[in-house]
């Protein structure tokens, strides 16, 4: 009996090592879940893929249309979890449990700017309110409705967050409800929206689970968050996912958008071909062209910086550009530098910090990195994250600091505001062809493989 309980307790858990992937129920957002061909990322595919390999297993996503569908794949028993952007909510309790809480955010209500700012939700009268179908926000409606007897409380099928917002930008409704995070995102991204309030208290994400397996699947997961929490992994992929947000000025983000739609194109190939080439996001390199110039091609700064991605004459010397101002050989000269910069950052850094100090090189060189990852140790932070280097890097513009330097004077701060630029643009070229890709109808049914040998199923 012993024996037969002992074997029940580790039936999920073993179900996965004999099969040998988790099968993991997601979808498809820039704050969730992008299936890359070549660069997958997300915060849920990060830290679903960072579990794997914990286990040492491949991953099998199946791809929900919404958190509704999500949580029911859960419930059939065809995915072992839900890593979907799912906040924790207790009426789902007799059916799920939920793994610990990875974010803390807030709900609150975004308004088009042509509509009325209501100071609470009564306010909106008998307008339209709209939230996504089978997020956490109808179950927290559904408790408030004898309050809310003149509100129209409009579900939005098939759409996320970030979807929603469009929606408010593009005035097909006035009134929605959002997660803060989103929010955040969504104010840099729409031109026509703003934040009226927060609403109710606090809400946690975390992965989902069914309450018909035994736990051995979840105390794994336990054990995992509270490692990656304790060695601060999981905030380096909060930050990486959303503070660069928060230093963005949103004109020049929207600013970014216009010129997506009309100034990229004959630049765009150039792109995609030399991030093949040298192995490199093709919109990280985009991000860069736009920080550098603009996309433009005949752009030349006051330092002497020449073209597309402002390559100097010393540096355009060495990389065997002979004429700055053509765009294909100024981006893949670009490209080139990038891949030598990652190639010389130490060893031991990974990815993406790797490229982000790479980037940091670019603008500022390596000198002035190697000193700013030096002061970094210095005072207690780890040079090999970004997260921490972008903390000292300014000091190097105080002579307090870059009389000791090997290199001198820096201007950080600049460097700083430089790389989280082109990190928030490499994101909001993503959204742009998220935003493209589900306006389109897709197959209901696909399985494809992504280029890290990840199986991807849509449901």
């Amino acid at each position: 009996m012993a024996r037969q309980a002992a074997r029940l307790r580790t039936a999920h858990i073993e179900d996965i090592y004999n099969r040998g992937y988790l099968r993991v129920a997601t979808r498809i957002s820039p704050t969730i879940y992008v299936p890359d061909a070549h660069y997958p990322h997300g915060i849920e595919y990060d830290l679903v893929q960072g579990f794997a390999d914990r286990l040492g297993v491949g991953v099998q996503y199946i791809l929900a249309e919404s958190a509704a569908d999500a949580y029911e794949l859960v419930r059939r028993g065809l995915a072992d979890f839900a890593a979907a952007g799912l906040t924790i909510n207790e009426k789902r309790l007799k059916h799920f449990r939920y793994g610990p809480s990875y974010m803390t955010v807030s709900r609150q209500l975004i308004y088009h700017h042509n509509a009325a700012r209501p100071s609470n939700l009564q306010d909106i009268n008998t307008d339209f309110l709209s939230v996504s179908h089978g997020s956490s926000h109808s179950d927290w409606l559904d408790d408030l409705n004898n309050e809310l007897e003149n509100v129209v409380i409009q579900t939005q099928v098939d759409f996320d967050g970030l979807d929603v917002i469009d929606m408010v930008n593009q005035a097909e409704v006035d009134y929605a409800i959002v997660y803060s995070h989103e929010a955040l995102i969504g104010r840099h991204i729409a031109d026509n929206i703003d934040v009226a309030f927060q609403l109710g208290p606090s809400v946690e994400f975390a992965w989902v689970f069914s309450n018909r397996r035994d736990h051995s699947l979840l105390a794994e997961v336990e054990h995992y968050f509270a490692d990656i929490r304790q060695s601060r992994v999981l905030d380096d992929l909060l930050d990486r996912y959303y503070a660069q947000f928060e230093s963005l000025d949103r004109d020049l983000a929207l600013a970014f958008l216009r010129d997506a739609e009309r100034r990229i194109q004959p630049f765009l190939k150039h792109f995609q071909e030399a991030g093949e080439k040298y192995g490199i996001d093709w919109r990280l390199l985009a991000a860069m062209g736009y920080q550098e110039s603009k996309w433009q091609p005949d752009a030349i700064s006051h330092m002497g910086a020449y073209g597309l991605m402002q390559i100097t004459l010393p540096t355009a010397r060495e990389l065997g550009l002979e004429n700055p101002k053509n765009p294909r050989a100024n981006i893949f000269s670009a490209a080139k530098y990038v891949d030598y910069l990652r190639n010389h950052v130490a060893a031991g850094v990974s990815e993406p910090d790797r490229t982000y100090l790479a980037i940091a090189a670019y603008n500022v060189g390596m000198g002035h990195l190697a000193d700013a990852r030096a002061l970094t140790q210095r005072k207690g932070g780890n040079p090999d994250r970004w997260r921490d280097v972008r903390q000292y890097l300014p000091l190097l513009s105080e002579p307090e600091y870059y009389r000791e330097a090997r290199y001198g004077y820096a201007r950080g701060e600049e460097t700083v505001r430089y790389v989280e630029n082109i990190r928030a643009f490499h994101d909001l070229m993503i959204w742009i062809e998220q935003r493209e890709l589900r306006r389109q109808q897709p197959s209901p049914l696909l399985i494809q493989a992504n280029g890290n040998g990840t199986l991807v199923t849509t449901y």
